[in-house]
């Protein structure tokens, strides 16, 4: 079972700046401790990106630069530097609870294209699509390669980074330079004219709600008015929903979450594809680029009323561990440690853990009674992760279903989920989420490289011009194949 991380830290994006607290260097090197016990116990891929030598080297590093001047967010920072290059998305970490972001936010909403930033709202007399140079004189590559750190993914991929980090860039900001109240923006207008404008920070409340504007959210393409009614239906609804174009014979299904009730899940797929199938619908267009995972069980269920055939998702999962280390430093798990973990594998051992090799879902993956026979198309990108990435890769297996957008937040040949466990670090009380159980997939292309996302069959990006326009560029583009047909 897989919780999203969108659950997992709700929290984060809410938190503010006021102060940072200085810690004990005997304290830090103590929480330090903790940590690098709870990952080598219990992380199931630790060594996947990293050598032993290495993470061992990185740690030592942090331990001999720690002074009597390490705060918790140096701390914080540092832990990241480490934890980066295990490379796995579901290793989080929380922000400590004296990081305050909620005053003092940047105030644009920005886009990343080809790693370059674009205004993705027309605010402060910016126009859309100008290109962000430099902020308080620093230059925005400089930025990016910052605030990488701030974004886990899964292996090497940077599609999920780069959509992380347009998101939170506010947030990652006061993370990586401190409380700002005021920001000094060189940009470059889609004329050509250069620009200086002096912007105040602004209460993240006030940025999140401009934020439901982003040009990049379509609702021009939509003919509907940018705004929060546009976001909370196609962009912050969880729930399944499906809307036509008629003349094209055509549905599109979204889905931005596979989290909720599984049951009440597949009643509302049933629901949406009885309808579907009653409207003699010939192609199905499939959204998840919104959708950052959630129960992998949801996701089989959607891939059966598409499918013609039985399927395989994964092929073995893996622990290191039969029990949860470290408890005493736990604050929360959703699972039973007994029946998840230690009944679960405990008959399956290899050399250096525990291996289950066969998936316990297989048996529900199954053609559906109500699945669709015509044409599915599956629109992706870097938001798509865990259970979406599972998802869009059995889509990309199925070489009757095409798979369109960018390179999957989620990883291509294994990924790590299904048992979450949460911890509290005694001193600096930072919090993280680690996943216990690798997750290795059914691929069939062999020749993906390793730290990939699920690459598309039709690679499809936004560009400066689409964004300025407001131009869904991949609903356009399916729809021009369909009418091609």
């Amino acid at each position: 079972m897989q919780k999203t991380l969108f659950i997992v830290f709700c929290w984060a994006i809410i938190q503010s700046i006021s102060g940072q607290k200085k810690i004990d260097s005997t304290a830090i090197r103590a929480d330090i401790d903790i940590l690098e016990k709870i990952i080598k116990k219990g992380h199931p891929s630790l060594y996947e990106y990293i050598s032993q030598d290495s993470l061992d080297y990185l740690i030592e590093t942090v331990k001999e630069s720690i002074n009597n001047d390490f705060t918790d967010i140096t701390l914080y920072k540092d832990i990241l530097t480490i934890t980066n290059q295990i490379r796995d998305g579901h290793l989080v970490f929380a922000a400590p609870s004296t990081i305050k972001t909620d005053q003092y936010y940047f105030p644009l909403i920005l886009k990343i294209i080809n790693t370059e930033f674009y205004t993705d709202t027309n605010d402060f007399d910016i126009p859309i699509g100008s290109q962000i140079k430099k902020i308080n004189t620093v230059d925005v590559s400089n930025i990016l390669e910052r605030f990488k750190k701030y974004a886990p993914t899964d292996g090497y991929n940077l599609t999920k980074k780069y959509r992380d980090i347009e998101l939170k860039f506010g947030q990652f900001y006061t993370y990586e330079f401190g409380i700002t109240k005021k920001f000094e923006v060189e940009y470059i207008q889609p004329d050509g004219i250069e620009k200086i404008i002096i912007l105040d920070a602004e209460p993240f409340v006030k940025v999140k709600l401009r934020n439901t504007k982003r040009n990049s959210y379509f609702a021009k393409y939509h003919n509907q008015e940018n705004g929060f009614d546009f976001f909370d239906k196609f962009i912050g609804n969880k729930t399944p929903f499906v809307y036509y174009k008629e003349y094209l014979g055509t549905a599109i299904l979204t889905v931005n979450s596979f989290g909720g009730d599984i049951r009440i899940f597949q009643s509302h797929l049933t629901k949406i594809f009885k309808e579907i199938n009653k409207r003699k619908i010939r192609h199905l267009i499939v959204d998840i680029r919104q959708n950052d995972g959630g129960f992998r069980a949801n996701a089989v269920h959607l891939f059966s009323f598409l499918t013609q055939k039985n399927f395989k998702q994964t092929t073995s999962s893996y622990v290191t561990a039969l029990s949860i280390p470290e408890k005493k430093h736990l604050s929360r798990s959703f699972l039973n440690e007994k029946e998840f973990l230690n009944d679960k594998f405990k008959n399956h051992p290899v050399y250096d853990g525990w291996k289950l090799p066969f998936d316990d879902m297989e048996t529900i993956m199954v053609p559906d009674e109500n699945r669709f026979n015509g044409k599915v198309y599956v629109l992706t990108g870097g938001t798509s992760f865990s259970a979406a990435a599972t998802f869009a890769l059995n889509v990309k297996n199925d070489p009757d279903m095409i798979l369109i957008g960018e390179e999957t937040g989620g990883g291509y040949y294994f990924h790590n989920g299904e048992f979450p466990v949460y911890y509290e670090l005694p001193n600096s009380k930072i919090k993280f989420a680690m996943f216990m159980e690798k997750v290795n997939h059914y691929t069939k292309n062999k020749n993906v490289p390793k730290g990939s996302g699920v690459p598309p069959d039709k690679y499809i990006t936004i560009s400066r011009e689409d964004l300025i326009s407001g131009k869904d560029v991949l609903l356009d583009y399916v729809y021009k194949l369909i009418k091609g047909r």
